[in-house]
């Protein structure tokens, strides 16, 4: 039923998540920066910016937290695992509420 590679990269970035120091996420308009999230993976710092739609939301956080956990990773291996990842939560129905 499921891929052993698909399992096999998860178990990946759940060992190396249980391995670090919190990530501090910071909302952060970011329209000068021409970008919808920002990963300092040295500082273990991600700046998103909250105007997005909640599903784009949910997907850059994903995406850069997958930056901070892997940061050998090629953008192209980010985008596709955070896409997948999200698309699970999603239909899982994770919505993002504002507050």
């Amino acid at each position: 039923m499921f891929g052993g590679k698909i399992i096999l990269l998860y178990y990946s970035v759940f060992i190396d998540m249980a391995n670090n120091h919190k990530i501090k996420v910071i909302d952060k308009k970011l329209g000068r920066q021409k970008a919808v999230g920002q990963a300092y993976t040295d500082a273990k710092v991600i700046e998103i910016d909250p105007r997005q739609r909640s599903k784009s939301y949910l997907d850059t956080l994903i995406h850069e937290m997958l930056h901070v956990y892997n940061p050998e990773w090629s953008e192209n291996k980010v985008s596709k695992t955070a896409n997948e990842m999200t698309d699970i939560i999603w239909q899982k129905n994770y919505r993002r509420i504002k507050r």
